[in-house]
């Protein structure tokens, strides 16, 4: 074997040593940098508990999302027709109707009597599109909610809010998104206690505040050329002892940062009270 060969054989090992180091090397950074976030993590959560700030477990799944866009349904006035056993008119890229004959429903569980009637044809419009949202809904108001491919939306632009009054459903109104379409690639997202230290650490979390729930939903970001742009954001209700009412809070899912456009409803029977929450 001449020494040339002997050489090259030696360099290639090197090569593969080197290349192996740096992997080890590497790998161990991430872990290390991954368990110093978890021991970070878990001191904030500690010192959350300890300002009373009330919670269930925190989730640290993974999840990935999208850049959305989307625009307001405008065709509803050519579809009216399709409807049934009730009167139904378009206002500002809404339906708005009231039903001829009301609907008894059990204040508990209203959904069990709405969801049997989504699935007939001609009760309201793209049923399939819209699920059932027990957080948002009220005593007064019953919620369904867009769902998109990608996510669901929380918008009132992607709404179907059904009114109730003596536990009779009297008619809703209802708002669709169309034509979602998605802008850039899925990028990771923050997890749930992420969202919920950001929120924190923002100052956005007073000491005595009961956490009521949180959800990963679409929102709308900033609107360009009639078009709407949505995110993944970390939806957050709480309620605190200096403040009387549900508060509405979102963090951008891609990078954490505070969505300053929060809404704050009244509360209504433990729940947020839903009127143009989401936009």
């Amino acid at each position: 074997m001449n020494f040339k060969r002997i050489q090259g054989i030696f360099l290639i090992a090197f090569i593969v040593i080197d290349v192996f180091l740096f992997m080890m090397t590497k790998n161990s950074k991430v872990q290390d940098d991954s368990e110093n976030a978890g021991s970070v993590n878990s001191a904030i959560v500690r010192d959350m508990k300890r300002d009373n700030i009330k919670f269930g477990k925190l989730s640290n799944k993974k999840e990935t999302g999208y850049y959305l866009s989307a625009e307001p349904q405008d065709q509803f006035e050519t579809r009216l027709g399709e409807l049934k056993n009730q009167n139904a008119r378009s206002e500002n890229n809404a339906i708005v109707s009231d039903f001829k004959s009301t609907v008894k429903v059990n204040p508990d569980h209203p959904e069990r009597t709405l969801n049997r009637l989504m699935k007939k044809k001609g009760f309201v419009l793209d049923a399939d599109q819209y699920r059932y949202d027990r957080d948002l809904s009220s005593a007064t108001k019953v919620v369904y909610s867009q769902q998109g491919q990608q996510g669901p939306f929380f918008s009132s632009n992607a709404q179907i809010a059904f009114s109730v009054a003596d536990q009779q459903v009297v008619g809703y109104t209802q708002r669709e998104l169309t034509n979602v379409k998605i802008l850039h690639e899925k990028n990771d997202l923050i997890t749930e206690e992420r969202a919920i230290i950001s929120l924190y650490q923002y100052n956005e979390l007073p000491n005595n505040t009961k956490i009521l729930w949180t959800k990963l939903a679409y929102t709308r970001f900033l609107e360009l050329n009639g078009k709407e742009v949505y995110i993944p954001t970390w939806v957050v209700a709480i309620n605190s002892k200096s403040n009387s009412k549900v508060q509405i809070k979102r963090i951008n899912a891609f990078n954490g940062a505070s969505v300053s456009t929060e809404k704050v409803q009244e509360q209504q029977n433990g729940k947020a009270k839903v009127e143009s929450v989401g936009n």
